[in-house]
């Protein structure tokens, strides 16, 4: 923590941060403060998709739906950039067993024509409907294969079991392959919602007032339950995106709630000389701050609640200010109640 945040309940920012905070940063907190692995283990997960998507351009779609006996593996994002072609790509991994399952998601950056036109061979592959678009299943090899589009992102699962050397069927079903294809989908924000409040006790609170321009990343919105030796707390994380479909372009509004249960320590105050700026919210003293780098924060509370709203944009390698204003924060703050 770098500034010094008066009123006891704010010092709880060790987890909610008062800049920008990763997933990755709440992992390496729970593990100081001693978190079980349950709850290590799910955050490590969001920590994964996270570092995959500082990677690629466009907005990993997480799939909201795998088969029973499937345990993650891993998330990557990667650049590839060819003499043809320049593409970004994520992909998922789950193991049950001897069997692999692999969903990736490809958006393709830059093409280079070429001037001499190719005939492609027919496409003889079974066609299936993903939630009204076409997707087309084959079986060969061994490889269970499903392919589909979502405007330029093209996404692909496939399935296989290990045995020894060689690739063979796995046991997913064609339906069950599906059912994920038809998963991997931006949620709506009220499934979002309704998806982060199971994770938390109190109600999630929403602004009625979000500035211009700014919508919903239901991918990122969460809501997560800290279980450590020394604090016990619950928080949400609402993500607001302006931008367009890569994600790189597109500046950040995050609202993060806390609730703390327990706490047994003492944060040390930061010897920060950057000074807040103080003003009303609903009757409440909001704490304002923007840093040397542009990146903006408001922390006020409501009740038990603590409430932080941060705004910045990212440049490919760390985060920046944006253009938006500390009314405009200050309006959306007021807006919640």
């Amino acid at each position: 923590m770098r500034y010094k945040y008066t009123g006891d309940k704010m010092k709880k920012s060790i987890l909610i941060g008062i800049s920008i905070i990763t997933v990755a940063g709440i992992l390496l907190a729970a593990v100081a403060l001693g978190f079980g692995e349950t709850e290590i283990s799910q955050i490590d997960i969001k920590g994964e998709i996270q570092y995959a998507q500082s990677n690629v351009s466009f907005r990993i779609i997480e799939p909201m739906y795998i088969p029973a006996g499937y345990n993650f593996e891993s998330v990557e994002g990667k650049k590839f950039r060819g003499a043809a072609k320049d593409l970004d790509l994520a992909s998922f991994s789950y193991k049950n067993g001897d069997e692999q399952l692999t969903i990736k998601e490809t958006i393709v950056i830059k093409t280079i024509q070429n001037t001499e036109l190719s005939t492609l061979p027919e496409d003889t592959r079974e066609i299936v409907d993903i939630n009204g678009i076409e997707g087309r299943y084959s079986e060969e090899n061994g490889i269970k294969l499903l392919g589909w589009k979502i405007g330029n992102l093209s996404l692909s699962i496939s399935s296989w079991k290990n045995k020894g050397q060689n690739q063979t069927s796995s046991s997913l079903g064609k339906e069950d392959m599906i059912n994920i294809a038809k998963s991997v989908r931006e949620k709506t924000p009220e499934e979002a919602i309704a998806e982060a409040q199971t994770k938390v006790s109190f109600s999630i609170l929403q602004p009625t007032y979000i500035p211009e321009g700014y919508r919903m990343n239901t991918a990122q919105t969460t809501g997560t339950r800290f279980r450590g030796t020394s604090v016990e707390l619950e928080q949400s994380s609402i993500f607001y995106i302006k931008g367009d479909e890569f994600f790189a372009k597109n500046e950040i509004l995050n609202l993060r709630e806390s609730l703390t249960i327990k706490e047994d320590t003492t944060f040390p105050e930061s010897t920060s000389n950057i000074k807040w700026k103080y003003m009303d919210i609903n009757g409440v003293q909001g704490h304002f701050l923007e840093e040397p780098d542009g990146v903006k924060s408001l922390n006020w509370e409501i009740g038990n609640l603590s409430l932080a709203i941060s705004s910045q944009s990212y440049n490919e390698s760390d985060f920046k200010g944006t253009s938006l204003s500390m009314e405009e924060m200050v309006k959306m703050a007021r807006s919640i109640k």
